[in-house]
């Protein structure tokens, strides 16, 4: 099995359920909030070559090859998920079944590479890092965007504060994900770090930031839908924009 198990497991068991989840479009968290903010902090695309890393079913690889990129490549470690990008697959996509900790690409062969919303690993977290860096070329770009760090909590602990031991110690994050009243089959397996070994992490390998957004509702959806004054009570995504020094 590729990657950590426990998380590796848990999304082939819910591999179906997020296929589903992502070509209805019905989780507002991605579609509303951190889709528009990752898009925004990409740009233009237009003639590059593109790592997703953690594709998933490949929504975002499509997209990215419809704006224009020379070249997407979806890695994931979930077999079902490969499966499912490759038979919807774009011109100028492709789809491997790969840790990425261990991306089957020459050194210097793309110009982005781009994480959403993907798993921290649970050992050698950092690991994942120096190979986005070994891909990238010169001056290359990374984007990350996930769970906050600091704010970020199951459904069943967002009442309560995070002891101060778990968050500098790292902790472990397991639920079963509720999208539209659809449960997820399996509990998913996280683990946060934090905001302090998260970013040692990125910049131990080679990378500057150069910028960092919390993805949040903007007053006009705050306005629209007042559903997001209780969905959103606290920072829940962190993006993180980085150049390869």
């Amino acid at each position: 099995m590729l990657g950590d198990e426990p998380i590796t497991r848990a999304y082939d068991l819910n591999a179906q359920y997020w296929i589903s989840v992502i070509r209805k479009g019905i989780d507002p968290y991605q579609t509303q909030i951190t889709d528009p903010a990752l898009l925004d902090a990409i740009g233009r695309v237009a003639d590059l070559d593109v790592l997703d890393a953690g594709c998933g079913e490949g929504y975002l690889s499509r997209r990215l090859a419809e704006s224009g990129a020379a070249s997407v490549t979806g890695v994931d470690t979930c077999r079902a998920f490969i499966e499912a990008a490759t038979q919807m697959s774009t011109p100028r996509c492709r789809f491997l079944h790969a840790d990425v900790a261990d991306i089957p690409l020459a050194d210097d062969t793309v110009d982005l590479v781009v994480a959403n919303r993907l798993p921290h690993g649970l050992s050698e977290a950092g690991a994942r890092y120096h190979e986005f860096a070994r891909v990238l070329r010169p001056h290359g770009r990374m984007i990350l965007v996930g769970q906050h760090p600091c704010f970020y909590r199951s459904r069943s602990e967002r009442t309560t504060a995070i002891p101060v031991e778990d968050y500098f110690t790292g902790r472990i994050v397991e639920q079963h994900f509720d999208v539209a009243s659809q449960i997820s089959p399996a509990a998913s397996v996280q683990k946060l770090y934090s905001l302090e070994q998260y970013i040692s992490m990125i910049t131990a390998a080679g990378f500057v930031i150069t910028g960092i957004r919390e993805p949040h509702p903007s007053t006009e959806q705050l306005q629209e839908d007042p559903q997001w004054r209780t969905r959103f009570q606290r920072p829940l995504f962190l993006l993180i924009e980085t150049r390869l020094d």
